[in-house]
């Protein structure tokens, strides 16, 4: 029998939520701006944690401190996969053990709106994530002609790794004004995510297949009949920062200088 876990009602009039991700040096260049973007946002109950998986950097870890942001300390392993994994869990492990109803998880590099916790939890749902581009999509000039989204479609599915399915991601034409969307995978990017489901899935990965543990969390929430739902409203509403080229996909610039 199917045991269907779309919906739950928080009871508190405003959930308690953990906005945080891990964090190391590696991405210095983007945490001022991050720490800004997630220090004010307009809901009053929630907390700001990081978890830093990189070497030990005390001015890169200065950021998080001046702000009285927590800072939870991870091994340092040498595989990326495995280091990320690891300190995934201890954000989990934080966000229940001290009672907090959901996590917002906010990688490094997203930016979001002041408003992004009212948008989510607006919904209801156990996880609701957000569109934003990931990469370019190119025709067969490799001339871009859209953007990939950090979603993958519910039923597209073409092929599988180390037990994971592998779903056709969306493009941005795809899910523009389209609404709540139930979706297969929407990323750690920027997803709500509440601790009743963080209670029933570990944080895993498999480095040897180069396979990172938002993978296998979007397939467990979907073999456990869990749904996972993407406010396509806030497309373009979010910022991915690429360090290679030092400005934003979409949406504005990013300059280095400011933020050192």
């Amino acid at each position: 029998m199917k045991n269907s876990t779309s919906t739950k009602h928080v009871k508190r009039r405003f959930p308690k939520i953990l906005v945080g991700t891990p964090v190391y040096s590696g991405k210095d260049y983007i945490a001022p701006a991050w720490v800004e973007s997630v220090k004010n946002l307009s809901y009053s109950n929630y907390d700001l944690a990081v978890v830093d998986n990189g070497k030990y950097n005390t001015k890169f870890l200065k950021i998080f401190l001046k702000n009285k942001i927590r800072i939870i300390r991870s091994k340092n392993f040498e595989n990326p996969i495995k280091r990320v994994t690891v300190a995934r869990q201890k954000l989990y492990d934080y966000a229940i053990d001290n009672g907090y109803d959901y996590l917002l998880s906010i990688e490094q590099d997203i930016l979001v709106p002041k408003s992004i916790i009212k948008d989510l939890l607006f919904h209801k749902k156990l996880i609701v994530g957000t569109p934003y581009p990931v990469s370019a999509y190119t025709n067969y000039q490799r001339r871009r002609v859209d953007y990939v989204i950090s979603a993958s479609k519910l039923k597209k599915v073409i092929g599988k790794i180390g037990g994971v399915d592998i779903n056709e991601w969306y493009i941005s034409k795809e899910i523009e004004n389209k609404g709540l969307i139930r979706v297969k995978s929407c990323s750690f990017g920027c997803t709500l995510i509440s601790t009743e489901v963080l209670k029933k899935i570990k944080a895993r990965c498999n480095p040897r297949i180069n396979r990172a543990d938002d993978s296998y969390f979007f397939q467990e929430c979907y073999n456990k009949h869990i749904e996972v739902y993407l406010d396509t409203s806030l497309l373009w509403k979010i910022s991915h920062v690429n360090n290679l080229i030092s400005e934003l996909n979409v949406g504005g610039q990013f300059h280095h200088d400011r933020y050192r």
